[in-house]
């Protein structure tokens, strides 16, 4: 009777331990050769393993509590390896078709894992760590590939891909950062880095071949989305540290074209287009606060855009549409800065453009040309440059500003290798160039001073020159030249308040005004061919050559 009542406790307390652990497993196979292992050490882990098929292969093990894993494989040569250390982790795997292989791997607290797999030799693997962190794979026809790390607090990865040999890769640390990536095209890649809280990352790729998409994120709700559709060999680069930061890349269609974002600090924000087109370029580098930068390309091959911009509240923008050989450069060095360029069916058009101060503006314009060049360097505070080159061919063009309130304007329509030259220093002084037609003709307008005005015409002229130099302050100095060959008219002010007109119409005419000291006036009308003027105006004590 003792030895009866000591088995009946003994099978009690047994019974009663199981039933406290309760961990549950189920396996269901159906076919040939399938294999299934499980592990389940705690208490409440549950593990469901379905496989219906040949040579399929599933292993499970569970140490913890309340873990949850289901596998399900259909067809041939499919592998599931699930590993579970924690409390309320979750992990679903779906294989139907031949030899999928996914891997998942998790520790910490409800972390959730999901994979999907619909074709052939398709790859995935799973890492978290951690607490509420998710992940949903979906892998659609074969030899495609995606690879998750999360370690942190609930970060989100999302990966959808099709077609084939698509790469995916995600690696999340922090909280809160979530991805996502659709991969519907071939031979592509896609790679995501996120350090930090509540960062966001989207990269879109339809029907893409030969293409990558890459996105390194640190800091505090980052935000970069990149769209990539059909094209072959195109490459898309961002990379943000700080916080609210915003990037977006657009490459549609075209190949071998390249677009990067990086930026820096704080609440930047930066666009990048490419359509059509061919080994086109594009970089754009923002350090600072509240930066905003924006590139357009459009078809055309080998053309090139960088803005780099190193301070606040700038402003840059550069539009190149259906040319060859573009080449346009923005820096930005200060703070609310503004300069905007565009290149329109313009080939081999070149745009350079520097800014370094405060609140300098710069706007360029080339359209329907070939082989137009355009500069412009400003050095100080509330400077404006504008220059517009329409309809011509090998047209240079470049405005100099050092100082503050300077107005430089450039005007080149139509013509073929002209040049105009503009160099302002110090304070508040205008001037203008206008080249209409014609060809080989330089203008130049240097002014050092205060408020001085100064304007050169050029109307259908041909290997002619005008020129301004004012040194001093609030001198006027105007040329016009219409319709002619080699003619020059010069001006030289030095002094205060002088005034030089010279118009020009006709070949051969050559003018000269020099005026030094204050208060003068002189002009000079020539009206023919072969004509020379010289005028040359000076206070008491002022001595001149006497010579041609």
């Amino acid at each position: 009777m003792k030895k009866l009542l000591f088995l009946i406790v003994a099978v009690v307390f047994a019974a009663s331990s199981a039933f406290a652990q309760v961990n549950y497993s189920t396996v269901d196979q159906l076919g040939l050769d399938n294999t299934a292992n499980v592990i389940q050490v705690g208490w409440y882990n549950n593990s469901d393993v379905d496989q219906m098929g040949m040579w399929n292969d599933a292993a499970v093990d569970q140490d913890g509590y309340f873990n949850m894993s289901d596998i399900n494989q259909w067809m041939m040569g499919n592998s599931a390896m699930v590993t579970q250390f924690g409390v309320l982790n979750v992990s679903y795997v779906d294989q139907m078709g031949l030899f999928n292989a996914a891997y998942v791997d998790q520790m910490g607290l409800h972390n959730i894992s999901r994979i999907l797999q619909m074709g052939m030799m398709n790859f995935a693997d799973v890492s978290q760590y951690g607490w509420f962190n998710m992940s949903y794979i979906t892998q659609y026809d074969f030899l495609n590939s995606a690879a998750v790390m999360q370690m942190g607090l609930a970060n989100l990865s999302v990966i959808t891909q099709a077609n084939h040999n698509n790469v995916a890769m995600v690696d999340q640390f922090g909280m809160f950062n979530q991805s996502d990536i659709v991969q519907f095209g071939a031979i592509s890649n896609a790679t995501v880095w996120q350090m930090g809280e509540s960062n966001y990352s989207n990269i879109l790729q339809m029907l893409p071949i030969f293409s990558s998409a890459t996105v390194l994120q640190d800091g505090y709700r980052n935000n970069s989305d990149i769209y990539q559709r059909r094209g072959a060999y195109n490459s898309a680069y961002v990379t943000q540290h700080g916080m609210y930061n915003m990037a977006r890349i657009n490459q549609i269609r075209g190949e071998l074209n390249s677009a990067t974002i990086v930026q820096h600090y704080m609440n930047n924000r930066a666009r990048e287009r490419q359509v059509d087109g061919y080994a086109n370029l594009a970089l754009i580098h923002q350090n600072g606060f509240l930066n905003r930068a924006s590139t357009y390309q459009r078809g055309g091959e080998y053309n090139n855009a960088y803005i780099y911009q190193d301070g606040d509240f700038n402003w840059a923008r550069a539009v190149q549409m259906a040319g060859d050989n573009n080449m346009s450069t923005t820096h930005q060095f200060g703070v609310r800065n503004r300069a905007f360029v565009e290149q329109i069916n313009e080939s081999d058009g070149v745009v350079d453009v520097t800014q370094e101060g405060y609140r300098n503006f710069a706007d360029v314009t080339q359209r329907g040309g070939d082989g137009d060049m355009a500069t412009i360097d400003q050095f100080g505070t509330d400077q404006m440059a504008y220059i517009s080159q329409i309809d011509g061919a090998n047209n240079v063009a470049t405005v100099t500003q050092q100082g503050h309130f300077n107005l430089g304007i450039v005007d080149q329509i139509g013509g073929d290798g002209n040049e105009a030259t503009i160099s302002q220093a110090k304070v508040g002084n205008f001037a203008f160039v206008g080249q209409f037609g014609g060809g080989d003709s330089d203008a130049f307008i240097t002014q050092d001073g205060w408020l001085n005005r100064g304007w050169v015409f050029q109307f259908d002229q041909t290997g002619s020159l005008a020129e301004i130099t004012q040194d001093g302050d609030y001198n006027v100095g105007v040329i016009g030249q219409m319709g002619g060959v080699n003619n020059i008219a010069r001006i030289l002010q030095t002094g205060e308040n002088n005034t030089a007109l010279t118009y020009q119409w006709g070949d051969n005419n050559d003018s000269f005004v020099e005026q030094i000291g204050n208060d003068h006036f002189g002009q000079v009308i020539q009206d023919g061919n072969d004509n020379f003027a010289k005028t040359q105006q000076g206070n008491v004590g002022t001595s001149f050559s006497t010579g041609p």
